[in-house]
């Protein structure tokens, strides 16, 4: 059994950001110009992380304000076809011929 433990400063599951990293692992600078590329390709991977979250947060807001419409519009419309529903019963009752209605 992999005993989990909470994640701490310094800890690879805490740290969220490349310059974060860099940070932590005190980098010199030879090998900063090393692996220059690849940092520049995480920073721009991290742009486009942001931009997606970003993005799709604001598209999961107006999902949700869509639903709530929907759900308020679909409570009108039960509460409409309630109404008729009721109007059509009356209506059919009125209809009926005396003599199906029981006299004594």
């Amino acid at each position: 059994m992999i005993e989990e433990r909470p994640a701490r400063k310094g800890d690879m599951a805490y740290i969220k950001r490349v310059d974060e990293l860099i940070g932590i692992k005190n980098l010199d600078p030879q090998e900063l110009e090393l692996h220059k590329e690849l940092i520049e390709e995480c920073r721009e991977r991290e742009a486009m992380i942001e931009e997606y979250s970003a993005r799709t947060q604001g598209s999961l807001q107006q999902l949700a304000q869509t639903c709530e419409t929907a759900t308020e519009r679909a409570k009108v419309l039960a509460a409409s076809i309630e109404k008729v529903l009721d109007e059509m019963e009356s209506l059919c009752l009125k209809l009926l011929p005396e003599d199906h209605f029981y006299h004594e």
